[in-house]
């Protein structure tokens, strides 16, 4: 059985890396965006390693679509092909709708929406041409029942919902599946906050009691990704400890 090529955007913490971590376990061959630093991908790059893979390593901001086009181009020059792409990467800011600017609200939208769209665009005719593939779409629960002061970062992974089901229901007669993760409070530098108090009262919040953890996250991407997964067609699972039921 050859080895899956799997793409993922903001590989370098988080949801991302707690993915990558998941497949290089696997031995994929691995293509790995990161924006900013790349340090903690070296116990991926090692992990796929010593379980028969490897990794491309490929710095981009995801809202520029040439170098996404580009970022795909390699690892299809490399491994042959694309198997699975996760796109991962987003921001994440807090701000009452009437002090948002268009400054912050379109670079919300270039990232979580732009971003998404653009590697998807990118990987498309090589897996429509195969007829085999698999996206997986890390949008937010917030994307499905908005929040107070996040407006932008609601709307952009709203959008990403909707792209996922547009898009699943345009390729699935390929056998491309298409499907998203909407994920709830989880414990990543994005979310848990510099105060005790305010990481305590959103905690409070869930029902479950705890915030999750990015490899509870990465096990439903992986699950989408994988042979399991085989009947998803544009669906969006949400693990969110009963913040949205």
């Amino acid at each position: 059985m050859s080895k899956s090529v799997v793409v993922i955007t903001g590989a370098a913490r988080g949801i991302g890396f707690a993915t990558a971590k998941r497949f290089a376990r696997k031995g994929a061959l691995l293509a790995l965006n990161y924006h900013e630093t790349c340090e903690s991908l070296t116990e991926i790059t090692a992990l796929a390693k010593a379980n028969g893979g490897d990794t491309l390593l490929f710095q981009a901001d995801v809202s520029d679509h040439l170098k996404m086009e580009a970022f795909v181009a390699e690892a299809e020059h490399k491994y042959g092909q694309v198997d699975v792409l996760v796109n991962n990467a987003g921001i994440l800011h807090s701000v009452p709708t009437v002090a948002e600017t268009w400054e912050r609200f379109e670079r919300m939208m270039a990232v979580n929406l732009g971003g998404t769209f653009a590697t998807i665009r990118a990987v498309l005719p090589g897996m429509l041409k195969r007829r085999s593939g698999r996206i997986v779409n890390v949008a937010s629960e917030l994307g499905l029942i908005g929040f107070a002061t996040y407006a932008s970062y609601c709307a952009s992974k709203g959008a990403v919902i909707a792209l996922t089901k547009a898009v699943a229901k345009e390729v699935a007669s390929s056998n491309v599946l298409v499907n998203c993760v909407a994920p709830g409070p989880v414990e990543t530098h994005m979310l848990i906050h510099d105060t005790v108090e305010f990481n305590d009262e959103t905690r409070e919040q869930i029902p479950l009691k705890r915030f999750g953890q990015p490899d509870e996250i990465a096990a439903a991407i992986e699950f989408l990704a994988g042979p399991d997964g085989s009947f998803m067609v544009g669906q969006v699972i949400s693990p969110n400890g009963g913040t949205a039921i």
